[in-house]
């Protein structure tokens, strides 16, 4: 099996067990989590597990591949850190509450034009 097909069975498995512990959350939820509260923690193990993955993933890249994802990921993290930050004083003025979730879909849309991006200089 090659390292690409290994990576992508232990993603697959990583996020398979992290459906597995969302459901196994909301099957013990109500009085019974009171009391367990360690069972919060199911599906932030398979997460961990998973950015263990895909650091392994890049780390099997090639020298300029790996160049083009980190700077990718450097864009993402700070561009979607300044939107955040910034959107306090939007806020602030009576824009709507910020969730959570969206910061990971603005690190998703930043990582993809970061991508782009970086590809581009070296071609």
């Amino acid at each position: 099996m090659s390292v690409k097909n290994q990576l992508a069975l232990e993603l697959a498995l990583g996020f398979l067990a992290y459906g597995l512990g969302i459901l196994g959350l909301y099957y013990f939820q109500g009085a019974q989590l009171q009391e367990n509260v360690w069972l919060l923690l199911l599906p932030c193990l398979p997460i961990i597990y998973i950015a263990s993955v895909i650091v392994r993933a890049v780390a099997a890249l090639d020298e300029l591949q790996r160049k083009i994802v980190m700077e990718a990921m450097a864009f993402s993290g700070l561009a979607t850190g300044f939107v955040c930050f910034s959107y306090l004083f939007l806020r602030d003025m009576g824009a709507p509450e910020f969730r959570a979730q969206w910061a990971f879909y603005l690190m998703v849309l930043f990582h993809g034009v970061g991508m782009v991006w970086s590809a581009r200089r070296y071609r």
